[in-house]
């Protein structure tokens, strides 16, 4: 009778434990991946304008220059690499000289650069015509090369900021026998199309 009653009580215990409530864990909700951020991309064309100060020396003297200028060009974003070119115009005065010594400078430039996001450091070679406005005149082809760096700016990076440092030299100028070296820091501002 004993072993009769302990066996009913401990399957009617059984029974309580498995027909009790048992809590089932909720599956934890799975949050989508953030989407990550859209890479900058400095492709297009642009123009803009600059405001130029620097130096030209000849064989014996120093000139401070200063001027402004325009300027158009295309940059093409392989990812980290972006290449392009500029076409551009400007155009000053010498300091040292009387008012009506000028020049001006038509320069192309082919652009190498690193994408570092709205960031764009960049190298640049190219060919410049350059005149000088005085009784004689005096004009002559010239290489540049130079360095700069560029930030777009806002929310759309339509307008871009930048610096740009140039030098430009030549041993026979205009075949003179005057060997002429140029060199420039041009603050820019540009809208990209």
């Amino acid at each position: 009778m004993r072993f009769v009653l302990a066996a009913v009580l401990g399957l009617s215990a059984g029974a309580v434990q498995a027909g009790g409530p048992v809590a089932v864990a909720a599956e934890p909700e799975v949050a989508a991946p953030a989407a990550a951020p859209a890479g900058w991309d400095w492709t297009g064309f642009y123009a803009g304008v600059s405001a130029v100060s620097g130096s030209f020396s000849d064989s014996s003297i120093d000139y401070d220059t200063s001027g402004f200028g325009i300027h158009a060009g295309y940059l093409r974003d392989f990812g980290r690499a972006v290449v392009g070119g500029e076409l551009s115009f400007s155009k000053g005065d010498y300091g040292d000289l009387a008012p009506a010594s000028d020049w001006d400078a038509t320069r192309v430039k082919l652009i190498g650069g690193y994408d570092a996001g709205r960031l764009l450091p960049y190298a640049f070679v190219g060919m410049t015509k350059y005149d000088l406005n005085q009784t004689p005149a005096f004009s002559d082809t010239m290489v540049n090369y130079g360095i700069g760096a560029r930030l777009a700016l806002g929310q759309g990076g339509k307008f871009v900021a930048g610096i740009e440092y140039l030098v430009e030299n030549k041993d026979n100028f205009d075949g003179t026998g005057v060997k002429v070296k140029n060199s420039e820091i041009a603050l820019r501002l540009d809208y990209r199309f």
